[in-house]
């Protein structure tokens, strides 16, 4: 098929546009002058066949050319060792075997202690109605870590539920663990989005029924549905491979990863250290199985939330400010309505 494009379109004497499309360089214009209108100026007929001349993409602008090999180098050498072989020799071992090649029990899992009241919770759920629904519960202390370039702070997972209860059941046992841990609400509660927002749980037309709207029902808040555009999933992957790093500490003169799990409170049958450590990649598909996938979703949601630390009262000053402004606006308006 590509052979029969370049006899179509392009001169034989223009090698660098095939290796570019070759090469499947992409931008916000496809993959660059391949999709764009043929119809243009610069094309012209050599014996009767239509000829691409390009020298610039006619619909973007951008002009054809290469990365040059200093640029190529210095791209390369910001890829881990599995990934660099599959981009520059296309050895694609990196979507095999774990999917967190990272992972370290030294590293990644610390001993258990009180997460500091002034910690930010925030919490994330896997809902199922098949298999057990996923709760876990997470912090954002005030350490500073990198993440693409960005301030960003280090995760502890402290706690979890894996249950096959009721929701109501299941809230319960939440607002006990809450509790247990020195809080009441975390920051936000982050729900897989295909799922939670599905109708399902005997909906009818009449009502609508879902794991979102029942868990609100039951009292949980500040629900924030996760990322699941197009090509998350890999993006995810990337950035809690960002989190698994060590991320060093100026003050403390020390190095540790971005994300860690409590070595006690979050290891068991259907834990999430089990599962994080367990997480696979399909040899035949190149992409995640779904055995021991539950927990690493949640884990994607947080990373690509990217939390930033808040203190509780910087969060309840938030919240102050929202409630004065509602209710100016809501004062506004029945003045207006009033005369």
């Amino acid at each position: 098929m590509l052979e029969k494009f370049e006899k179509q379109f392009i001169p034989d004497e223009l090698d660098d546009e095939i290796a570019v499309i070759r090469g499947e360089i992409w931008d916000n214009c496809g993959d660059w002058c391949y999709k764009c209108d043929l119809d243009v100026p610069e094309n012209k007929v050599v014996n009767g066949e239509l000829k691409r001349i390009i020298k610039k993409c006619p619909k973007c602008g951008r002009i054809l050319g290469f990365i040059p090999k200093v640029g190529i180098n210095e791209y390369l050498k910001t890829l881990p060792p599995d990934e660099r072989e599959a981009r520059e020799k296309g050895i694609w071992h990196h979507l095999s075997g774990l999917v967190y090649k990272e992972l370290s029990r030294e590293k990644h899992l610390y001993e258990d202690f009180q997460v500091p009241k002034s910690w930010m919770k925030i919490e994330g759920v896997d809902p199922h109605d098949a298999r057990g629904t996923c709760w876990l519960f997470g912090a954002v202390s005030p350490e500073e870590i990198e993440v693409q370039g960005k301030v960003r702070h280090r995760i502890y997972c402290f706690d979890y539920l894996y249950t096959h209860d009721s929701i109501e059941d299941i809230v319960r046992q939440v607002k006990s663990v809450r509790a247990m841990h020195g809080y009441t609400e975390p920051s936000f509660v982050i729900l897989d989005a295909k799922f939670g927002i599905k109708s399902g749980l005997g909906s009818t037309d009449e009502v609508t029924r879902s794991w979102q709207s029942e868990l609100e029902k039951e009292g949980i808040r500040r629900i924030k549905m996760s990322h699941s555009a197009p090509g998350d999933v890999e993006l995810g992957h990337k950035i809690v491979r960002e989190y698994l790093k060590d991320h060093y500490s100026k003050v403390r003169q020390e190095a540790k990863p971005g994300f860690l799990m409590a070595k006690k409170s979050c290891s068991g049958f259907n834990s999430p250290i089990q599962y994080m450590f367990n997480y696979q990649y399909d040899d035949k598909s190149h992409k995640p199985k779904e055995e021991y996938k539950d927990w690493p979703d949640i884990v994607r949601y947080f990373c690509l939330e990217q939390p930033i630390y808040k203190s509780p009262e910087d969060i309840n000053a938030s919240v102050v400010s929202i409630q004065d402004r509602m209710n100016k606006t809501i004062s506004l308006r029945r003045m207006a309505v009033n005369g």
